[in-house]
């Protein structure tokens, strides 16, 4: 009889959006809309985001590499494994340009198309019910699809527009954010919880 593997990866990755999407908001709210996003800034976000996509790559193998669930979870694996190698490529991607003081113009193409992976996602997780709770997770999808989607505009704007963009980015971020840390922080703890019961 297979059980609960004692390690789940997704708990790692739900921090990771968190720190990524808290940090997304902080960075757009902070600096961007208020007009302070000069090159020093971008190198410390850059960064981060290269150093949380970095440790993303850790969890995205995990999914698809290991038994982590303890038993056959192929839709999970599929929907969290994509979704987290795509979150893997655009937060290195991006850590690197904003890092080297880049335009993230040629960046903002992919993540529109990835963008809409996410949404996907998120359309799967209603339609199949997917997880202990598909409102929260299907709104951390969204949020997620609609900022990629969203730096396809944003990278080609002019400056006064930017501003107003990023506005409305704090809010998509921020909703993603307290989605991811709601099911992470209860995972952690609820998968905590079926370890010890099986003990």
């Amino acid at each position: 009889m297979q059980t609960l593997s004692s390690h789940n990866p997704l708990i790692l990755i739900l921090a990771l959006v968190t720190a990524a999407g808290a940090a997304g908001a902080a960075y757009l709210g902070v600096y961007v809309a208020r007009g302070k996003d000069g090159p020093e800034v971008r190198k410390q976000f850059g960064a981060l985001f290269f150093l949380i996509g970095l440790f993303a790559l850790g969890g995205f193998a995990q999914l698809v590499l290991t038994d982590w669930a303890g038993f056959p979870a192929g839709h999970y694996s599929e929907l969290f494994g994509v979704s987290t190698g795509l979150f893997s490529f655009l937060l290195i991607v991006a850590g690197f340009l904003l890092y080297n003081d880049m335009s993230l113009a040629p960046l903002s193409w992919a993540s529109a198309l990835i963008g809409l992976y996410l949404l996907q996602g998120a359309r799967a997780v209603l339609a199949f019910d997917l997880t202990r709770n598909p409102p929260l997770t299907f709104l951390m999808w969204l949020a997620a699809g609609l900022a990629a989607l969203g730096m396809l505009p944003y990278a080609y704007v002019g400056e006064e527009t930017r501003r107003r963009l990023a506005w409305a980015g704090v809010v998509v971020l921020g909703l993603m954010t307290v989605a991811a840390a709601v099911t992470g922080i209860a995972g952690f703890y609820g998968h905590i919880e079926e370890i010890v019961a099986q003990g």
